[in-house]
């Protein structure tokens, strides 16, 4: 059965397919521009297919600063104005520039990670903080199921903690057991040292006379 065309859609093909030839020719001089994580760029991440992040958006850089020194790609993720309550989606503070013009607002989408060649990323915008790259990475962790191996060893770290807690009581408490008996010792030597008591057997004898009488 004959499907019908799309001939708008495929004339919009045809320009991304111009659009990545050109980007493909200037590869290997992008491969050499290093870029840094939590920076955001603009990406041109052309056509995509069903409900893939398409054309040209800012994106936030994920790859570590040693791999985007040594790869011609980077690991991105696109940041839109997208709203959204799920977990994998992070809200960013608006950023300005120097005249008060907003240059970037919305959110990060961790759901829609992706590597592109640094051929796709064009101007620099701005840079996310420590907090927000903070909340990017938790939503990293959640969208490829690792946050459930993190959980597990928090949990096993928790019940450490509890049990050091419990140990620590007990120390406690035997320390202060210890402190009272050190305390008796040093009375009954001093009561020793006050008679002049040389033999315990003698002294034992002579306490149970004392109390017989």
């Amino acid at each position: 059965m004959a499907r019908s065309i799309d001939l708008s859609k495929t004339q919009q093909y045809l320009e991304w397919l111009k659009t990545k030839l050109y980007l493909d020719s200037n590869a290997s001089r992008a491969s050499k521009r290093v870029v840094k994580r939590g920076e955001v760029y603009r990406c041109n991440l052309g056509l995509g297919i069903g409900s893939e992040e398409c054309k040209e958006r800012p994106c936030v850089i994920l790859q570590s600063d040693a791999g985007n020194v040594t790869s011609p790609n980077t690991i991105v993720a696109p940041i839109t104005h997208t709203g959204s309550t799920l977990p994998v989606v992070v809200p960013i503070a608006n950023k300005y520039n120097e005249s008060g013009k907003i240059i970037l607002d919305g959110n990060v989408l961790l759901g829609n990670i992706v590597c592109v060649s640094k051929a796709r990323l064009g101007d620099f915008v701005t840079k996310l903080d420590s907090s927000e790259m903070e909340a990017v990475d938790e939503a990293i962790a959640i969208s490829v199921d690792i946050k459930r191996h993190y959980d597990k060893l928090k949990n096993i770290l928790d019940d450490k903690v509890v049990y050091i807690g419990k140990l620590k009581d007990k120390i406690s408490v035997l320390e202060d057991e210890l402190s009272k008996k050190e305390d008796e010792l040093n009375r009954f030597i001093s009561i020793k040292e006050e008679f002049g008591i040389e033999d315990m057997q003698e002294f034992e004898k002579q306490i149970r006379e004392a109390f017989l009488k």
